[in-house]
């Protein structure tokens, strides 16, 4: 497979956990990479907001590929702000990069995007849906703005439908449980016998870069995830092993999503914000897994660190870093 020249790639997001490794992937990697987000860090991190698209337009006018990790990752924000940043900023920055001919534009989605309720191996022709809050509705929208972006032609589109990204540095599947676990506030539904489908944060990237240089991966979506799953208490099990408690802590569904719901309204009127909101309770009692064998097909991809492996480091990270 001959790979494209890439002569410059921007990150946007690139202080976020996918966007900041795949900054340090492509500098060890040599390749010429530049981020943008809201803060910048006086170096390779350059200020900008994608909303408005003309604060970095000359960010677009040296790079030929983007790839946009950039994303609110909530399922407790305000919908409205989730549709500003996911969606909107989305077509406004896929617009302004087809007019600065941008060559090929990588959507960081998810595969939230099949939403809760889908159930068994799931391939990329599988129908998308959208109930699994503001955050699953959000990422189907912005895979709209992108392909509706291609059919009208000028720009290559690839679109990723990452699993359970985890490892050093991820909030949502390292450090956010081991708080709340901490806290005695963790609990897994459907007894902790919900689908798990962690990738490993190194395969995630290994994938991204192969979609940006691949000629074949352009205007297809792909799964990026592990062969089929495990549960979410086998997930889940090592953190608490970390901390040095018993657990996890598990219950049905129905007494998971009571405790959610009533904690989001307190947390509301507390001014605060609540993660394990019911939308987080579905998305771990979901019963879906994912086919990742087109990646397989056309890309050449498929993950390579082990669980057992990928948990031990996330591990040391989280002790280097005092979560546990």
């Amino acid at each position: 497979m001959d790979q494209q020249n890439v002569n410059k790639v921007l990150i946007t997001g690139a202080n976020g956990f996918i966007g900041n490794t795949l900054m340090r992937y492509y500098k060890q990697q040599g390749t010429a990479v530049v981020g943008v987000d809201l803060c910048g860090n006086g170096d390779d991190i350059i200020q900008g907001d994608i909303s408005d698209p003309e604060t970095i337009s000359h960010l677009l006018k040296e790079c030929d590929v983007i790839v946009h990790t950039a994303a609110l990752v909530s399922n407790a924000m305000k919908d409205s702000d989730m549709w500003r940043v996911n969606v909107l900023a989305t077509r406004n920055l896929i617009a302004a990069a087809k007019q600065h001919k941008v060559r090929r534009f990588i959507q960081i989605s998810s595969i939230v995007a099949y939403g809760n309720t889908a159930e068994g191996e799931l391939d990329e022709d599988h129908p998308v849906h959208a109930n699994g809050g503001s955050y699953a509705l959000t990422k189907l929208a912005s895979e709209h703005a992108v392909l509706a972006a291609q059919a009208s032609g000028g720009i290559e589109v690839v679109i990723l439908r990452p699993g359970d990204v985890y490892g050093p540095g991820s909030r949502p599947w390292i450090i956010a449980p081991l708080e709340a676990i901490a806290k005695h506030q963790f609990m897994l539904p459907a007894k902790g016998k919900g689908f798990f489908r962690p990738v490993y944060v190194d395969d995630l990237i290994r994938g991204i870069d192969l979609a940006v240089r691949h000629p074949d991966a352009a205007g297809e979506i792909f799964n990026l995830s592990c062969e089929g799953y495990i549960t979410t208490k086998e997930y889940f099990a090592p953190h608490y092993q970390w901390l040095g408690k018993k657990g996890p802590m598990l219950v049905s569904t129905k007494v998971a999503l009571r405790v959610s719901t009533i904690a989001s309204k307190v947390a509301y009127l507390m001014g605060n914000l609540n993660e394990a909101s019911p939308a987080t309770v579905m998305q771990l009692a979901t019963k879906s897994w994912f086919s990742i064998k087109k990646a397989e097909r056309i890309l050449g991809w498929k993950p390579e660190i082990s669980f057992e492996e990928g948990i031990k480091r996330s591990h040391q990270w989280a002790k280097d870093n005092n979560f546990v």
